[in-house]
């Protein structure tokens, strides 16, 4: 087959295959070119997942009547003139593609109205046929850009794009990728004709942290962790953002913008993960969305038509810059950050001198998590550490069934978790956390902890020979017995039995071993699971926290059944039925 010039259609459908793949491809072309032309407000409509239809509507400044069929044409741009303008390109667009390729694979109108006109004009072209049709229409200031049947000249692409649900989700990201890089705009998506989302212009630099909200609507912000980082004409803007609690509904966000251009670029992903390898232990578990500032001529954006592909002229610079920046802001944050995926590196006395520190505990895997729970357990525990400004960080705690929220009635503490409030037993807790402390010990050969305690009894010839042919089981439980002839002295006894009514229980558990005569550990663990009873004295918020550490560190798996009088629910909808306005 001889060389040959193509067809103009078929260039011009290969060409429009790089930048236009899909409905979201449309969008995201459309929506930078209303950026360029400093839109203030941009409504975004589809129809069919973006097949049937896409409008997209700007208040930018226009396109004059004159420029309007090169503005659909190949090659065609106003934002750079020169080939010394590529190493200066402070605009989304520029290669002169976007409209043209979409013109390529749809049915396209196109309307504006420039600011220095009283009349707008529309042009309609179908495919890259030399037809088009330029007439006055009624339009207010800005730009509209009708897209119909796209790809309705391209068979074969619709029969890759089947699942509208799947499109309509990429659409959605592409939006939100630009509502986070564009604070200023107001940016409107209806589906069918409803609206779906709706993002308002953030004035205030501190509440661009609010829109992150609103569009990732799982982030708690009380977990997110602001960098703020400049060297020479290089400025880091941005977030680290920690999952709140455990959930696997929660989907990692891992957005990096260079010069508000959202990016793929591996050595700025491997400057941030290596940073959060270097404080956390895991490279792609903690979710980010930051911002590299610096100017225009120090990055090369022509690489890929898509303009999602960079190069940095001065990659070395820009790596160090990031890496250092993430990391000094991990050592130096609040947020120690645990799951089952990696593991932190916990500077406490940094904490003690700080007077304050924050913990999220994320996990409840007890085999990856054994180590870090030791010394969490250990340190956090600890009375000198646990009563130093409690109050100022006791709040933050937040544990994988959920946060602690007020003490209520001296004994109940209540919990958030996921839209859910639930009321906790905290002398019942106590209790279920003893005994299995008692039960670990027992099982790993470990006495428990026990105190002094002179107490005398006076015995017959055969319950003498009871207690001293089971005092090794005993002793295992923290019961130290010395024998007499006619009478025994208990030298210790567990701790967990420190605020019992001892005389009466020590006269019951004796009675209960003259009983059995021969006594087996788990006999003993059944008796002391009836008989102890739940104490009742008053509970403050630390001392809830302090249970509830426990409870993670020692049996986190209760919460999945818990027994009945341990946890109750609150049905919140009954009272929001009462409520509702």
């Amino acid at each position: 087959m001889p060389i040959r010039i193509l067809p103009t259609n078929l260039s011009s459908q290969i060409s429009a295959g790089e930048v236009i793949e899909r409905p979201s491809s449309v969008i995201k072309e459309l929506l930078e070119n209303s950026i360029d032309a400093k839109a203030k407000n941009i409504d975004i409509s589809i129809k069919k997942s973006g097949l049937q239809s896409i409008i997209v509507k700007d208040d930018g400044f226009g396109i004059e009547k004159d420029q309007l069929l090169l503005a659909i044409s190949r090659h065609a741009t106003s934002k750079i003139n020169t080939l010394l303008d590529l190493d200066h390109i402070n605009t989304f667009g520029f290669r002169g593609e976007a409209l043209a390729s979409i013109r390529a694979v749809s049915r396209l109108k196109l309307i504006s109205c420039s600011k220095n006109s009283n009349i707008a004009w529309s042009i309609y072209s179908e495919g890259f046929s030399n037809h088009t049709l330029l007439q006055p229409i009624a339009h207010p200031f800005g730009t509209s850009v009708v897209v119909e049947n796209l790809f309705y000249n391209i068979p074969v692409r619709l029969k890759f794009i089947k699942n509208e649900r799947l499109e309509f989700l990429k659409i959605c990201e592409t939006i939100k990728k630009i509502a986070l890089s564009h604070f200023d705009i107001n940016i409107c998506f209806k589906k069918n004709r409803k609206l779906y989302l709706s993002y308002n212009a953030v004035k205030k630099s501190d509440d661009k942290i609010f829109r992150l909200k609103t569009i990732f609507n799982q982030i708690d912000i009380n977990y997110v962790l602001e960098i703020k980082e400049k060297i020479h004409h290089i400025t880091l803007f941005g977030w680290l953002i920690f999952p709140p609690l455990l959930s696997s509904s929660f989907k990692k966000i891992q957005y990096c913008y260079v010069n508000n251009r959202f990016v793929c670029n591996d050595l700025v992903n491997n400057a941030i993960f290596n940073a959060l390898y270097e404080t956390i232990g895991n490279k792609k578990s903690v979710s980010f969305v930051l911002y590299i500032t610096l100017p225009s001529h120090e990055i090369d954006v022509n690489i890929h038509p898509t303009k999602n592909e960079i190069k940095f002229h001065k990659a070395n610079i820009i790596y160090l810059f990031l890496y250092k920046s993430v990391l000094s802001n991990l050592k130096k944050s609040k947020i120690k950050y645990f799951s089952s995926n990696f593991f932190p590196k916990i500077n406490f006395e940094k904490c003690k001198k700080n007077n304050s520190c924050s913990l999220i505990i994320n996990s409840v895997s007890k085999n990856s998590l054994e180590y870090e729970k030791k010394i969490l357990y250990k340190n956090i525990m600890s009375n000198y550490f646990f009563n130093i400004n409690a109050k100022r960080f006791l709040k933050e705690h937040c544990f994988s069934f959920g946060k602690l929220l007020i003490v209520f009635k001296k004994y109940y503490g209540l919990i958030y978790f996921f839209d859910t409030f639930s009321l906790i037993s905290f002398p019942l807790a106590k209790k279920i956390v003893e005994q299995y402390k008692l039960r670990n010990a027992i099982k790993n050969n470990v006495i428990p902890e026990n105190f002094l305690y002179n107490f005398s009894f006076f015995t017959t010839l055969e319950q003498s020979k009871i207690l001293a042919n089971n005092s090794k089981l005993l002793l295992k439980f923290g019961f130290n017995f010395v024998f007499q002839e006619t009478h025994f002295f208990l030298k210790t006894i567990p701790n967990f039995l420190k605020n019992q009514n001892l005389d009466i229980f020590l006269s019951d558990f004796f009675t209960f071993i003259f009983f059995k005569k021969k006594l087996c550990v788990k006999d003993v663990i059944k008796w002391l699971d009836i008989n102890i009873l739940v104490e009742k004295n008053p509970w403050n918020y630390e001392d809830g926290i302090s249970i509830l550490l426990e409870i993670e560190y020692f049996y986190p798996s209760i919460f999945k059944k818990p027994p009945f009088k341990l946890l109750q629910k609150i049905n919140i909808n009954e009272a929001l039925c009462i409520l509702k306005v």
